[in-house]
């Protein structure tokens, strides 16, 4: 089952597809983007048009930067019994202890201590850094570069952004929270929360 279906045709789509390709030697020929609007190229297909495919006997993985969008497609897809793989960077520093559930991407150099836990459908941008005792829900994204200090809870559908900093202990992380590029998170975060700024504060 080496016959991937990855869902989105952006660069964080290309960048996938180069993992595996680069990383995981999977052959070209078994590499398919599906998408929203028509592209004449031949592993593109509509994702009306994959809905149609009977088979299950390949992985998908989901490469959609968009946090509802993406929500909206995992509650699609995980009833019809599909293969979700989790996609491990051979570069990223894991300790063995460490434990993933179903459809996580851990993206080049990022570092995870144990024992850490994932949950779903999440991404482990370039760089991040987890430390240990960690919880992370399902369907969060943790920017490239961003630093989850030890113990802290993630709740679903969290988007961490690039270069922020969960700089104390044991803190939680509301669901539906966005964190934004370059924050430094000092208290729990209720959930629905928006957040900036060095140390963050809330978004009215």
């Amino acid at each position: 089952m080496n016959k991937y279906y990855i869902f989105g045709n952006g660069q964080f789509a290309e960048l996938i597809s180069n993992i595996l390709l680069e990383e995981h030697k999977i052959k070209k020929q078994k590499l398919f983007f599906v998408v929203n609007k028509y592209v004449n190229k031949k592993n593109h297909i509509l994702e009306k048009n994959f809905f149609k495919i009977k088979s299950r006997n390949f992985n998908i993985l989901i490469c959609i930067g968009n946090i509802k969008k993406r929500q909206n497609l995992i509650k699609r897809l995980i009833n019809e019994k599909y293969n979700f793989p989790n996609l491990i960077s051979k570069s990223a520093k894991i300790m063995k202890n460490s434990k993933f559930g179903k459809g996580n991407i851990v993206l080049p150099n990022s570092t995870i201590l144990s024992p850490s836990t994932f949950r779903d459908f999440n991404i482990i941008g370039t760089a991040a850094t987890i430390l240990h005792h960690c919880r992370i829900d399902s369907n969060c994204i943790l920017g490239g570069g961003s630093v989850v200090g030890a113990g802290t809870n993630i709740g679903s559908n969290s988007l961490i952004g690039v270069g922020s900093i969960i700089a104390s202990q044991n803190l939680n992380i509301g669901s539906n929270s966005l964190i934004s590029s370059g924050s430094v998170v000092l208290n729990n975060i209720k959930k629905n929360s928006k957040i900036i700024g060095n140390p963050a504060r809330k978004i009215l």
